[in-house]
């Protein structure tokens, strides 16, 4: 025996028929159509037929809360098929007070298309929409409690449907809904409003795959140019996705490029990329866990311009972390005044540059961190850019080639207002830090901290100053009263110091604690003389630091000296001689030789 079930409308309208149009015994059994001497011992009514349908009543139903057109009161259960009425078509159950809707699904659904802007009828309750349009709600009351309509975007990558409610009517308590390509939003009235039933939220992370509203970079790049409505986060699917031309990120809001995972997701050059970079960033951007990876065009990395970003945004803000880079020509260049941080990322086999600065504005922002730099031509390249702050830390840079350069700073082009370069590694390989010159007397490059790198000394300030065989003699006319020791410097080495003869400067602008070590051989034309050292500073003779007296019992007899002086918050521009004066009037010393050597702390 075949059953014939339709849904659970139907079972309620056959029962309403059965009640209304069968006189029968009570618990008779009733089978009427083909077969009719058999029947389910468990039915108490039963229909089989093989080509007709079963037609239930039809009525006009226009409101969900009034029984009209059938006359009250109406027993509860009651069940008709409403056509032709405000109601949308389908069937109904009264449940005591109002007209429930039955049957909901997809072949119950009046499909309609729209291309352009549109209010939408309550028996329009399946809506393939498309173009960049408005779908407006229709209005309803509490009478439309339970209404259901259902939009869905049909368009293309760049399509966004907006959905709002009729006369201000809320949507999940907001006034827009928004469907990318392939979303559907169910909406159902409830109390004058619309609550979602299977909501797509209109948050700002997009899924970008081949099974995703966006296949591609540049389909998401494309739509957010157009519909991007607060900081968005594109996250990349487990796959390869090939850029064919240069996406320009210029967007109202910053944008996170990021894979689902470490190393699942690798972004590469296609066909139509040769000689122009992947990404262009005018807007704030951050990458996040990607994989860029010049081979998939064969060839590309060894031309300039072919690199995997461009920062070009002027005061604007960017970010590189997780990710690594393999054989572009530059795998980063800033060119503008930008800040840029790279966290944790791995560059490999640049054929120019890992990070290039080539800053055409002034005051570029470079910080790196936790980054390795592997078989790169140069790793940092600070080419071009005037008040820069670069601060590079924790890097590890493992050079190939005897010509690699780790770090390389470009003074002819380059001033910077902050420079630190610290606790880095070097594998001992080419040229670790090339281009300062800390001992320049104008301290160009005496702000620069570099220190703690693994590889390469110190540049702390420290200076030498050597002086044999001086016979400049230093008069010492008054006794008690202090001259500056007069010499020729024989030979002086110096870092971040200035040194003019018997003279040092300090250059850099943070301060330290100074340490002078000073002995030689001095003399007096007169026996019996006590001479008394010391050092001043910036000439103020009525301080003396690190004073000692040295006792010439013979004239014109060498003797030796020595002196240990620490000075405590020495700041730019400070300077420091050796003075001397004589117990008697008119003695003349001489400091024949001199080792000063000055470190700080």
């Amino acid at each position: 025996m075949k059953t014939f079930k339709k849904s659970l409308c139907l079972s309620a309208i056959v029962l309403t028929a059965i009640f209304m149009c069968m006189q029968q015994p009570a618990f008779a059994q009733i089978k009427i159509g083909d077969n009719s001497t058999s029947i389910n011992a468990n039915s108490l009514f039963e229909m089989e037929t093989t080509n007709m349908g079963l037609l239930p009543p039809r009525v006009a139903l226009n409101s969900n809360t009034s029984a009209v057109p059938l006359t009250a009161p109406v027993p509860e259960g009651m069940t008709v098929y409403s056509i032709g009425g405000t109601l949308a078509n389908g069937y109904y159950f009264w449940n005591g007070s109002r007209w429930i809707p039955l049957l909901t699904g997809d072949y119950n659904a009046n499909i309609v298309t729209k291309t352009a802007n549109c209010t939408l009828l309550k028996t329009e309750t399946m809506v393939l929409a498309s173009n960049d349009i408005t779908v407006t709600l229709p209005v309803v009351t509490a009478a439309d409690n339970g209404l259901c309509i259902t939009v869905k975007n049909n368009g293309s990558f760049v399509d966004l449907i907006i959905v709002i409610g009729s006369g201000g009517a809320l949507i999940d308590s907001g006034s827009n809904f928004y469907l990318p390509r392939y979303l559907a939003g169910t909406f159902v009235a409830y109390n004058g409003a619309w609550v979602v039933s299977d909501k797509h939220s209109k948050s700002t992370l997009f899924d970008v795959g081949p099974n995703c509203s966006w296949t591609s970079v540049e389909q998401i790049v494309a739509f957010l140019n157009v519909h991007m409505l607060a900081p968005t986060v594109v996250r990349l699917s487990d796959s390869l996705f090939s850029i064919t031309e240069t996406q320009v990120i210029d967007l109202p809001f910053p944008v996170t490029f990021q894979a689902a995972s470490y190393g699942s997701t690798t972004v590469g050059p296609a066909s139509g990329l040769a000689g122009m970079p992947m990404f262009v960033c005018k807007s704030e951007c951050y990458f996040k866990m990607i994989m860029f990876d010049a081979s998939t065009l064969a060839g590309y990395g060894t031309s300039d311009g072919e690199d995997a970003i461009h920062i070009e945004g002027v005061s604007t803000y960017h970010e590189i972390k997780d990710c690594t880079f393999e054989g572009f020509y530059n795998a980063v260049v800033s060119s503008s005044n930008a800040e840029l941080w790279l966290f944790e990322c791995d560059i490999y086999n640049a054929n120019k540059s890992g990070v290039l600065l080539n800053s055409i504005t002034a005051g570029a922002k470079l910080r790196i961190s936790e980054t390795d730099f592997i078989d790169c031509r140069v790793g940092v390249n600070l080419d071009k850019g005037s008040n820069i702050i670069v601060q590079l830390a924790l890097g590890a840079y493992d050079n190939v080639n005897a010509t690699d350069t780790s770090i390389r700073y470009n003074s002819a082009s380059c001033t910077f207002s902050k420079m630190q370069i610290t606790d880095n590694a070097w594998n001992n390989i080419g040229v670790f830090i090339t281009g300062f010159d800390f001992t320049r007397s104008d301290g160009r490059d005496a702000n620069a901290y570099i220190q703690s790198n693994a590889g390469v000394a110190d540049a702390i300030p420290t200076c030498k100053i050597n002086v044999r065989d001086n016979a400049t003699a230093t008069t010492i006319t008054t006794a008690g009263t202090y001259y500056k020791a007069a010499w020729v410097n024989t030979t002086s080495l110096t870092s971040k110091w200035r040194i003019e003869n018997n003279k040092i400067t300090y250059l850099p602008e943070n301060k330290r604690t100074a340490v002078l070590f000073i002995t030689g051989n001095i003399s007096c034309n007169n026996s019996n003389r006590v001479v008394t050292l010391g050092i001043v500073k910036k000439g103020v003779t009525s301080t003396r630091y690190g004073e000692c007296n040295q006792r010439i019992t013979t004239a014109n007899q060498p003797f030796m000296f020595a002196t240990v002086i620490q000075l405590e918050d020495v700041a730019k521009n400070d300077y420091f001689e050796l003075y001397c004066t004589s117990s008697t009037n008119g003695d003349l010393v001489t400091f024949q030789d001199v080792q000063w050597f000055t470190e700080t702390r």
